[in-house]
């Protein structure tokens, strides 16, 4: 079973971020080609994962359960699923650590996956990694709209009529909420990656036995062409 670490931060602190993770419809929602398919169920969890490589589109529907330990500030989500068009199956176990770090958050996840059928070319090497980059960043980012849309204000002092009053009620700042996270579309990924090979290839430097042996046959090209051999007569 393939194993991927990943690591996002938030500018939030961890007492507001923890209870957003428990909340799974706030979850999901932030997560790109992720929806819910029926209400949640104790700690069991119904949805589908829809993610789009080129021509290949895949919806994997399926369940699992979601676990968190307040004292630890960690949690626990088993999850599969099927995609019927594409004959695959999917499981995954996602282990997480929510930490404090600065005036911020950091959350470490480990995530153990399985992916059989027509889809399985995907679940190695470079390709499942940087779908897994782009998700962590994606997720990131909309955690972090959805929390900035319910940050506290704190009321300052109010004077009326010559007395003073000391106020520090809290309200929920009525800010628009973030759009629901859309598809991942990683339908130039396999091409962004070709490429990059690619250059990598043409800019890595020769071998010095490579640059040698060039040089002799550019050598000996320019005998050729000045009409002189380049094995010297007896």
């Amino acid at each position: 079973m393939p194993t991927m670490t990943q690591t996002l931060a938030v500018n939030f602190p961890r007492a507001r971020v923890w209870p957003l993770l428990g909340d799974v419809e706030q979850v999901m929602s932030c997560m790109p080609g992720a929806s819910l398919t029926k209400p949640r169920e104790g700690d069991r969890i119904f949805g589908q994962m829809r993610v789009k490589l080129g021509p290949i589109a895949a919806a994997f529907a399926g369940e699992g359960t979601l676990t968190m330990d307040e004292a630890t500030h960690t949690g626990v989500i088993h999850g599969q699923g099927t995609d019927p068009k594409n004959n695959s199956r999917a499981k995954a176990d996602v282990t997480f650590a929510v930490l404090e770090e600065g005036a911020g958050t950091r959350i470490d996840l480990t995530v153990d996956f399985t992916l059989t059928g027509v889809l399985a070319q995907f679940s190695r090497g470079a390709i499942v990694q940087e779908i897994a980059n782009r998700l962590t960043a994606e997720f990131a980012r909309n955690l972090e709209a959805k929390l900035a849309a319910t940050a506290p204000a704190v009321a300052t002092e109010t004077v009326a009529e010559e007395v003073v009053e000391a106020t520090s009620s809290v309200e929920a700042v009525s800010a628009p909420a973030p759009e629901p996270a859309k598809e991942l579309n990683a339908g130039n990924l396999l091409w962004v990656m070709l490429k990059d090979w690619l250059r990598k290839l043409f800019s890595s430097p020769l071998p010095s036995g490579e640059r040698v042996a060039r040089r002799a046959g550019e050598g000996d090209a320019r005998g050729g062409a000045s009409g002189k051999s380049a094995t010297p007569s007896p």
